[in-house]
């Protein structure tokens, strides 16, 4: 497991980044990407970079993406980006109303 400090980086490094995930239903009520197999709970529940359970509405903004994508980020990725605010050229531009 990824240490806190670096914990965003490790799920950028396994998974696709996010908003680039080419999905697909593996399961009732379960997508999950067919490049990098990350699982994320159909309507948006998850977390944007890691696909644990998200917890509040964030906008993310930077990679390849033009604009700001939004969906829930988890307690740690929350924590990483509000300790290092840039982190492989990602930051949360602003939190969405709940």
């Amino acid at each position: 497991m990824a240490a806190l400090g670096d914990w965003v980086e490790h799920w950028l490094d396994r998974y696709c980044a996010p908003g680039e995930h080419d999905l697909y239903e593996s399961r009732a009520g379960v997508l999950a990407c067919i490049r990098c197999r990350k699982e994320e709970l159909a309507g948006g529940t998850t977390c944007m970079v890691c696909g644990i359970p998200g917890e509040r509405f964030s906008a993310l903004v930077g990679g390849s993406r033009p604009g700001s994508l939004t969906g829930k980020l988890c307690g740690p990725c929350m924590d990483d980006f509000r300790d290092r605010h840039s982190i492989r050229g990602w930051s949360v531009a602003a939190a969405a109303a709940a």
